[in-house]
């Protein structure tokens, strides 16, 4: 077995590889793929225990109309309508997961779960529940929420003024209802008001719950964990207690654990080096950007923690634009290679 040495430890030495992807959202997956499938070796790493962490956020495909789908997401979606694992512009979370698996696999990236990176002068360490691991790679990509990996590699950050509600800001664009219903719920769970709110109108019968929740955010896994047994608790609530909220209807989930994001990157300045996903329906803007981050090496930065002025990152659990992120940064670090 190979080793590498760093502070007195040794770590497992796994290779090395064209880029390293850090994020096992939906940008750090599109832009895994994208590079496996044009040639490159690719290690995809995150955190969290299954990749797509926007699925069971946002669960939605929607798209505007008058904007092309990307070519991958338009990909997984003609999967999930295959074998009946979508309903309007909703999407089965675990389905999907396993189609994102899938694909990643077939498109020879190789991965590496429930891990955290650190940056190293020529590649990525890990630590986690497998040990201490190390991989070379001549790029990284950072796909985090708060570009953590980037930060710690040197890039340049700015407070940020305000933090966007992005999934707010999603379900208006999806739902069309811009003031949902507030639903006083007790003190019994962790929630930061003691609220929820119920968006409809995406499907006959259906509601999404949209909650801020009072919980730990040191460790991403167990925030997931606890997340979703939290909100599983308040649908039983509120099926309980209200008749329009009976077990006919379906009740989806949407909440972000990522929040707040109080640093955001500085871009270098230089306009080839910003790609954009930009569009709007009814006034409500969905956007995107990446960049490589200022003060940093052979770092690509796919993550919300971007401020590039009128192009702000926002709504950051929109799948597709997250997708198109994604691919935006194969596309440079294709150019870098």
């Amino acid at each position: 077995m190979d080793t590498i040495k760093r502070d007195n430890a040794v770590a497992r030495d796994l290779g090395r590889f064209d880029v390293l992807v850090y994020g096992g959202g939906l940008s750090g997956w599109a832009a895994a793929v994208s590079l496996a499938r044009s040639g490159s070796s690719v290690l995809l790493a995150a955190p969290r225990t299954s990749l797509g962490h926007e699925i069971w956020a946002s669960m939605t495909t929607w798209w505007p109309p008058e904007c092309e789908l990307p070519p991958l997401w338009a990909e997984v979606v003609g999967e999930l309508e295959r074998v009946n694992a979508t309903r309007g512009s909703m999407v089965d979370p675990v389905a999907t997961q396993v189609a994102l698996e899938r694909t990643a696999e077939e498109a020879g990236v190789e991965l590496l779960m429930q891990v955290w990176a650190h940056p190293r002068e020529d590649g990525l360490l890990f630590s986690g529940r497998w040990g201490l691991m190390a991989a070379q790679g001549g790029l990284c990509v950072d796909a985090t929420e708060r570009a953590s990996l980037a930060i710690e590699a040197g890039a340049v950050t700015r407070e940020r003024a305000t933090d966007e509600p992005v999934v707010r800001r999603a379900l208006m664009v999806k739902t069309g209802v811009a003031e949902p219903e507030r639903i006083e719920v007790g003190e019994d769970l962790p929630l930061v008001d003691g609220s929820v709110m119920a968006w409809t109108g995406v499907w006959p019968g259906d509601v999404i719950l949209q909650a801020e929740l009072d919980l730990p955010r040191d460790d991403v896994t167990a925030l997931e964990i606890e997340s979703r047994r939290v909100m599983g608790d308040l649908a039983a609530h509120l099926r309980a207690s209200r008749d329009d909220f009976a077990a006919g209807s379906l009740v989806h989930i949407a909440h972000d654990p990522i929040l707040p994001r109080d640093r955001v990157l500085v871009a270098t300045g230089d306009d080839r080096q910003v790609a954009t996903v930009n569009c709007g329906v009814d006034g409500i803007p969905v956007a995107r950007g990446m960049m490589l981050p200022a003060g940093s090496e052979r770092m690509v930065a796919a993550s919300p923690a971007l401020d590039l002025g009128d192009i702000a990152a926002q709504s950051c659990y929109h799948a597709p634009n997250a997708v198109a992120l994604g691919e935006a940064a194969a596309a440079v670090c294709a150019e870098l290679l």
